[in-house]
């Protein structure tokens, strides 16, 4: 029997798989990305961008739902980051959750906070619970009211 002359079948069981969010990672530790990519695969979808600029270039191509973003970083740190992605109209609303193990004296803290973009603070190192749950009450509050 000659199977290349066989039909292929095709049958609908009406099965879509759900859409998964998108996470950009902005982080220049290469352990810290694995670890995170790690924790969140199958979750979302995720892309890692390993300096400010990279970061606000993909986030500008890939439109995430939200970015993870540590603040110490070479070339574009991720204050800066911040205020640029705040800047642009298409990235304007993209809720960003500052990832960081520097101790940031208070004033600074709350300036970062204050930053309309910011959804939340992680400081490292971080469970990965803590992680899921920062994630999900920011993609919660971007979420435009039903």
């Amino acid at each position: 029997m000659d199977m290349m002359n066989e039909p292929n079948i095709v049958i609908d069981i009406g099965y879509t798989a759900p859409k998964l969010q998108k996470v950009l990672v902005v982080d220049d530790e290469p352990a810290l990305q694995t670890l995170i990519h790690d924790t969140l695969e199958g979750e979302y979808r995720l892309a890692s961008a390993y300096n400010g600029r990279q970061g606000i270039e993909m986030a500008t191509n890939m439109k995430p739902d939200v970015i993870l973003m540590d603040m110490m970083m070479p070339d574009l740190g991720g204050y800066e980051a911040i205020r640029v992605l705040h800047s642009n109209a298409s990235t304007k609303d993209i809720p960003v959750i500052v990832m960081t193990a520097k101790d940031f004296d208070d004033s600074m803290v709350v300036d970062i906070k204050r930053e309309p973009n910011v959804a939340g603070f992680l400081t490292k190192p971080f469970r990965p619970k803590g992680l899921r749950e920062i994630i999900r009450a920011a993609l919660d509050k971007s979420k435009p009211p039903a």
